[in-house]
């Protein structure tokens, strides 16, 4: 097996950590540059990075906490619903960030 191919496959709490940690320092540098700036898209920005660290530590935490006799006992709906939940704060987490550094760059244009 390739080395890295090993360190992905046998090392994945590993890298989730990495992830997350990495989603984290996003959102303390989007909190500080919100902060600091007191721009729209600062705070855009911060928002969307703690949406993408709630959504990555949902798909993380889920497997555990879901297990077979707590899917029957919700049904059908909300277990679909607790499981796709998470895509959709991946995918408004990364909206907030792209959209939070394109405030910020007009915001910062419009100040010079």
């Amino acid at each position: 097996m390739d080395a890295l191919l090993k360190v992905f496959v046998t090392n994945g709490y590993l890298m989730d950590a990495l992830g997350v940690i990495g989603l984290g320092l996003l959102g303390l540098a989007a909190v500080r540059l919100s902060q600091r700036y007191r721009s729209w898209g600062g705070s855009l920005l911060a928002s969307g990075a703690m949406l993408l660290l709630l959504g990555r530590l949902w798909v993380l935490v889920t497997p555990q906490v879901m297990t077979p006799e707590l899917s029957a006992q919700l049904g059908t709906t909300v277990t679909e619903i607790i499981s796709l939940a998470p895509f959709a704060m991946l995918t408004a987490g990364l909206a907030g960030v792209v959209w939070g550094l394109w405030g910020h760059e007009q915001w910062l244009r419009a100040e010079r």
